[in-house]
């Protein structure tokens, strides 16, 4: 059974709802807060107006009675309190209702609107001690509290005069004012909500092309089509993206070809011994060519040449694969490439041969794997320099110490390579010239080879043209190990 999986269109829809329903539900909840605060001040604000003419009141009376004993809800003094609040209210009230009012509006008033007192009709007063001396305890929750003084002294407080409900919205305008900005926050929210999603649906699908263009072309590339996309226009990640997909077709593509030429020159290479093997086995069987030592040795360095073809080519693939094993210790650098110019001594003899050194070279390094190394460069510069004892060549061989390692500058005489061949060189197979080096028994791995060694002893080779007319080559190896 197939797990169901959302499209990212959906996912990303979804998201955005989400992001945006929090963003609304948050502007909906702080305006709700900030209108709830914002008419509740208003509403003390009111009440403290109607308060003032009670507190004037209050001090008269504090004035003539010069004592608290009037606090009480029987006394007379307090009632007329109670006479002017009511009359204050009655007067705001009769303001209010001066507005004209629909037929629906049309109806018997209320009781508590018969007697002109609104919901928050009780006064009550409590000492600075939290006495409570006029009112009942269950009716002054949500009272409005406002400080009373001594007549005789301003700034000494003599209790608290609190109004019933003075701090909660009652009245039946201000009631119904609150009502209606409630429901029209909900419209609004509601509103914002339904557009949000009208709008997420065509930005979600604008989102997603381009990843779905980015998938066909990766479907595209399955097939073995690496053609590039059209000129990029989008400069966001997603514009990277579709530029390394191009690099990747590239580099895709250029694998290909190049696994296609090393597939036919191996084919190549492999088919020339092997065709002069055959030849020359046919001619000595049908009596065309005599079987003496001379084509013996013919068809054993034609086959000494094909298994020497066959090795480099696998160890090249040993190396490609990680399995070619190196066996380091430290060695002194200049006494290797001394051993590989040893053995090749005699073939110098044409060679003006100039090789310096700094004391104290040492390498971390595979002895034979370096040896492999200079003997291929040394048996490079012998096949392709022009030397002979009446016109020497030239060999210049100095190995130095430098800060992060060690230095070995290898260059030679003329015939030189064309600076646009230079980035070649270590290329497999590759030959500057097809004839010659054939002709010189070359296959165009041994630089191939030696890049291999060099960068599995944590190094690196540069090539470039000569002073002295023919190629130069600087390989440096670093102190990874030492």
């Amino acid at each position: 059974m197939k797990t169901l999986r959302l499209p990212i269109r959906i996912k990303i829809l979804i998201m955005l709802l989400l992001a945006n329903s929090t963003l609304v539900l948050a502007i909906f909840v702080a305006n709700q807060i900030a209108f709830d605060k914002s008419f509740s001040d208003y509403v003390q604000s009111q009440t403290k107006a109607r308060l003032e003419p009670v507190l004037e009141a209050f001090q008269q009376t504090m004035e003539s009675q010069q004592s608290v004993d009037w606090l009480d809800r029987r006394s007379p003094h307090w009632k007329n309190l109670m006479r002017t609040y009511h009359q204050v209210s009655a007067a705001n009230d009769t303001l209010t209702k001066k507005r004209p009012k629909s037929s629906k509006d049309k109806r018997p008033p209320h009781r508590k609107e018969r007697r002109g007192r609104g919901p928050s009709d009780k006064l009550f007063f409590k000492a600075l001690d939290g006495t409570l001396l006029v009112g009942r305890p269950s009716m002054v929750k949500d009272a409005l509290w406002l400080p009373v003084y001594w007549p005789d002294k301003k700034e000494q407080k003599l209790g608290y005069i609190g109004v019933e409900n003075g701090s909660m919205v009652t009245g039946k305008f201000e009631t119904l004012f609150a009502k209606q900005q409630r429901q029209h926050f909900v419209v609004i929210a509601i509103i914002a909500f339904v557009v949000t999603f009208l709008l997420s649906i065509p930005f979600s699908k604008y989102l997603v092309r381009p990843i779905l263009a980015l998938r066909q072309r990766t479907k595209n590339l399955t097939s073995g089509d690496y053609s590039l996309s059209k000129q990029i226009i989008r400069r966001d990640e997603l514009g990277q993206l579709e530029s390394d997909m191009n690099l990747l077709a590239k580099t895709l593509a250029e694998n290909l070809t190049a696994r296609q030429r090393w597939i036919a020159d191996i084919s190549h290479e492999l088919r020339t011994p092997i065709a002069v093997i055959k030849a020359e086995i046919e001619g000595m069987i049908d009596g065309v060519i005599e079987a003496d030592e001379a084509q013996l040795d013919s068809l054993h360095e034609e086959i000494m040449r094909l298994t020497k073809l066959v090795n480099d080519l696998h160890q090249l693939s040993m190396s490609d694969r990680g399995s070619l094993s190196y066996e380091k210790s430290q060695m002194v650098l200049p006494e290797l490439i001394e051993r590989s110019l040893e053995k090749r001594k005699s073939e110098l003899s044409h060679f003006d041969l100039q090789f310096d050194f700094s004391p104290r070279c040492f390498l971390f390094c595979d002895a034979h794997r370096i040896g492999q190394l200079f003997d291929n460069l040394l048996q490079n510069t012998l096949r392709y320099t022009d030397a002979s004892p009446e016109n020497k060549g030239v060999l210049d061989i100095k190995v130095n110490r430098i800060g992060q390692g060690i230095q070995v500058i290898w260059q030679d005489s003329s015939p030189g390579v064309g600076s646009e061949q230079l980035s070649h060189l270590f290329d497999r197979l590759y030959r500057t010239d097809s004839a010659r080096n054939r002709k010189t028994g070359g296959s165009g791995l041994g630089l191939a080879i030696c890049h291999n060694i060099i960068m599995a002893h944590n190094g690196e080779v540069h090539a470039e043209q000569s002073k002295l007319g023919g190629l130069k080559l600087t390989i440096e190896f670093k102190y990874k190990e030492n």
